[in-house]
């Protein structure tokens, strides 16, 4: 043996034997146990039930089955070693996520969304770091409540664009026609994308906005798809992403493959043609533009940064993100709102009538409401958290990850482990909502002065803590804006007779594409201006009034 080895042989065995006694140590001193769930099998853990899952029962709804088998709010499922953490209690989410944010505010490794698919760069699931908090910083001064009052003009002309399109040509009540729910879906994606993307690019022309949601809708599948962590295994086995896409059982990787170039395309082609804009003096005001230009430029300070696209490349990274990001964070959970709300309206024409009492009560009928009405109108306020409780928009949040270990409630927590909010079971708690699975609005109204209002959804329905969804301001007041001027101007309600008897009626509790964000599947109704004058508003929108 070389001498040259002994100082390290010296240092090393020692070493060696000292992580060995406290391997040893960890084994003999007792701990708490973990959370309860199932035991599994060794090695493998919970594997076989995570692999063979009820496609016909929704996940936050098995999660709550199981918790209730259990009796205990928190569950612990391990996978192949991966160790999950469910909470199904709003007391054990407020506990682990708010009063210890700094213990719970990171992220697992989403292999199949960051790593194959190229998600990487939205922050959303970013480790909590430096860089996530450079991030989180850039969107939020933009995004918070007291700031996107700059954004309303650009909600206002959305809105004023969709309720022409649905707007019939000629009043006639008589003549009730079924709207198509991928007609219906588009004229809403279009109101909520256009909204957004002239907010956050500038984004004005038809085809500019037709291109990025069209982008934007290839991309978001793969979003959607492998956002929740463990929808696919390589979250659990990270070596898997090596397969190549050839060999069987790797369909996965296909659908990588696909879904990557779709990807690339959404961050890229837009920030391309944004260059392009500020270079050629045609870029409008927007987030991009007014961050590029709060930023320090690399070049000489005569020099003009807008015009010569000369920006610290770094935060023009973090910037590029933020703008592609804003999409989902502010698009996607209007469109899945507002889609809610009309089938909710659809199939309870008690809240319809009681909406429209308040509005032509408070509004009248000669103008459409606006963001500034809003306090005045508790009952349209409690129809929409009533939705949120309903038909959360996430209702399994986005995985957080612990990043020491923990003791709750007398149960170990290990480093490392997945912690997920099961905010469907949250909202869905008989404990915080009488009859939880009957829709209705009254329970967030003061009737009489000895009546207990129910909880607000909307503490937990955007998640929590340090990662609460920071554009829940912007998403929200977007669909009030389109929900209270359909709810002005129109009748809402189920398809007619004959569209029933071709297709099986939808159950708004259970009709639902599971994902991070939800849909309702198809559905059909009826949408028809409530009158003449209402007619009038719908193809005059808020031009008289912007």
């Amino acid at each position: 043996m070389s001498t040259a080895l002994t100082p390290f042989l010296i240092v090393a065995i020692p070493f060696g034997f000292y992580h060995l006694y406290v391997f040893f140590l960890r084994l003999l001193r007792p701990r708490p146990p973990y959370p309860p769930g199932p035991r599994g099998y060794p090695l493998i853990g919970d594997l076989f039930n995570e692999a063979s899952k009820n496609v016909e029962q929704h996940e936050w709804a098995r999660y709550l089955k199981m918790g209730k088998e259990y009796n205990s709010d928190v569950l612990h499922i391990n996978v192949l070693g991966d160790h999950k953490l469910i909470l199904n209690s709003a007391k054990a989410a407020d506990e682990l996520l708010e009063k210890r944010s700094g213990l719970y505010s990171d992220r697992p490794q989403f292999h199949m969304m960051s790593g194959l698919c190229g998600w990487h760069w939205h922050f959303a699931t970013m480790s909590y770091s430096n860089t996530w908090r450079a991030h989180r910083k850039t969107f939020h001064q933009d995004f918070q409540a007291k700031a996107i009052s700059t954004y309303c003009p650009f909600i206002l002309r959305s809105t004023s664009n969709f309720l022409k399109k649905l707007a019939p040509a000629e009043y006639s009540p008589l003549h009730m026609l079924d709207i198509e729910h991928a007609e219906l879906d588009s004229y809403v994606r279009n109101y909520a994308g256009s909204t957004i993307l002239r907010a956050v690019y500038g984004m004005s022309t038809q085809e500019e906005l037709d291109d990025y949601v069209g982008l934007a809708h290839l991309a978001a599948e793969s979003l959607i798809a492998t956002m929740n962590h463990g929808s696919f295994f390589v979250d659990y086995l990270p070596w898997l992403k090596y397969i190549p896409a050839w060999f069987p059982g790797a369909s996965f990787k296909q659908k990588a493959n696909t879904w990557a170039p779709m990807v690339s395309n959404l961050i890229n082609e837009p920030w391309k043609r944004l260059k392009s804009s500020m270079a050629n003096g045609t870029a409008l005001p927007c987030f991009a533009t007014n961050n590029l230009e709060r930023s320090n430029p690399v070049s000489n300070l005569d020099v003009d940064p807008i015009k010569n696209n000369n920006f610290d490349p770094e935060i023009e990274e973090v910037i590029k993100n933020c703008s592609a990001a804003a999409y989902f964070a502010g698009s996607d959970t209007t469109v899945s709102l507002v889609m809610s709300s009309i089938l909710a309206l659809s199939h309870h024409p008690e809240v319809l009538e009681k909406a429209h009492e308040e509005l032509d009560r408070v509004i009248g009928t000669s103008r459409l409401p606006e963001l500034h009405d809003r306090d005045k109108l508790p009952y349209l306020q409690a129809f929409i958290k009533e939705v949120e409780r309903m038909y959360p928009v996430a209702p399994l949040s986005v995985a957080h990850r612990v990043i020491s270990d923990d003791i709750y409630d007398g149960y170990f927590i290990s480093k490392g482990t997945t912690v997920i909010p099961n905010i469907g079971a949250i909202l869905h708690s008989e404990e915080l909502y009488q009859d939880p699975l009957n829709f209705n609005p009254d329970r967030f109204l003061q009737n009489d002065k000895d009546s207990k209002l129910s909880p607000d959804p909307e503490i937990v329905a955007f998640g929590f803590g340090r990662r609460i969804c920071p554009g829940r301001d912007f998403a929200l007041d977007s669909a009030w804006t389109l929900i209270a001027c359909l709810l002005a101007t129109c009748d809402i309600t189920g398809p007619s007779e004959e569209a029933q008897k071709n297709s099986r009626k939808p159950d708004p509790v259970l009709d639902y594409f599971d994902g991070l964000v939800v849909h309702p599947k198809p559905y059909k109704c009826q949408i028809v201006p409530r009158s003449i004058t209402a007619l009038n508003l719908m193809k005059a929108g808020y031009e008289n009034q912007m």
